[in-house]
């Protein structure tokens, strides 16, 4: 027997002797560092890097950024929620003098709410040079309206948002329609914008066609005399399913109103939709 194991087992039991406590990290700060891929030939490597440094840009872009524009709260201001995504919250109601809902007259406000409010800036500048816009449409955009510069606080929160946007895929609107009725309207992928190109750019290798995306979105509406309604929809190519809440007064009503709703959705908008439930919002 080596004359070093008594050695080894005098200083085992020394150490076995000492105790002291060790603090664990929280888990939600573990110095973990992303694995950074080893293979540089497969396409799946060179894809994954790209999509890594992409994210690495937007990341570093967002810390560069004022803290007031990168903090918020999510829709329904729920604790602890972050902002994400592009955030369109307007100033002034949107039917200032108006006391009914008109569904038609609201949707293309709506749509014209998000097309100018410069998170797609971008996308519209190509097709403008598509010709397939007027230049009118990108003049209307807040880079280009003269009281903002480059450098305002309307373009630095607007940029935000884009990297937000570029990196999530949601969007939300919170406004109010008019006085005591308040809007809020969350839309966001079934699947994350830049796993999604990947999947889009490997389907085009294979000689595919890229599999059409499918869209998340909740609708939260406070009414006066009504109260808080929600919605929740799925909707991918032309299926949609929905199914609503509402204060359990209200529940019958909206569940025969409902009929006249799929209605509209199958004929007007002729999208294929099954029976919409209605269930009594949680206390």
């Amino acid at each position: 027997m080596s004359s070093i194991t008594p050695l080894l087992d005098t200083l085992v039991h020394q150490v076995a002797k000492q105790r002291s406590s060790v603090d664990l990290l929280p888990r939600h700060t573990l110095p973990v560092a992303p694995i950074q891929a080893t293979a540089s030939t497969t396409e799946f490597s060179q894809a994954g890097q790209q999509i890594a440094r992409l994210v690495q840009l937007i990341q570093s872009f967002q810390q560069q950024l004022p803290a007031q524009f990168s903090q918020g709260s999510q829709l329904g201001n729920q604790p602890g929620a972050q902002q994400m995504g592009g955030h369109i919250k307007l100033n002034a109601p949107i039917f200032p003098a108006t006391t009914q809902l008109d569904a038609l007259t609201l949707m293309g406000r709506l749509q014209t709410i998000v097309k100018d409010s410069g998170l797609f800036y971008e996308a519209l500048l190509a097709r403008w040079a598509a010709e397939k816009i007027p230049f009118i449409q990108v003049r209307q955009q807040p880079h280009n309206l003269g009281q903002f510069r480059a450098n305002s606080p309307q373009i630095q929160q607007i940029l935000g948002q884009q990297l937000e946007l570029l990196n999530s895929g949601m969007i939300r609107i919170d406004t109010e329609l008019w006085a005591n009725a308040h809007l809020q309207w969350l839309v966001q992928p079934d699947v994350n914008p830049l796993v999604q190109r990947w999947r889009d750019e490997q389907s085009r290798k294979q000689g595919e066609e890229p599999e059409p995306p499918a869209w998340n979105s909740e609708i939260k509406l406070t009414l006066p005399n009504v109260g808080e309604i929600r919605a929740q929809m799925r909707l991918s190519q032309k299926r949609l399913t929905m199914q609503l809440q509402c204060a359990e007064p209200l529940v019958e009503s909206l569940q025969t109103a409902t009929s006249r709703l799929l209605a509209r959705l199958r004929l007007g908008a002729g999208v294929e939709i099954d029976d919409i439930p209605v269930s009594r919002l949680p206390l």
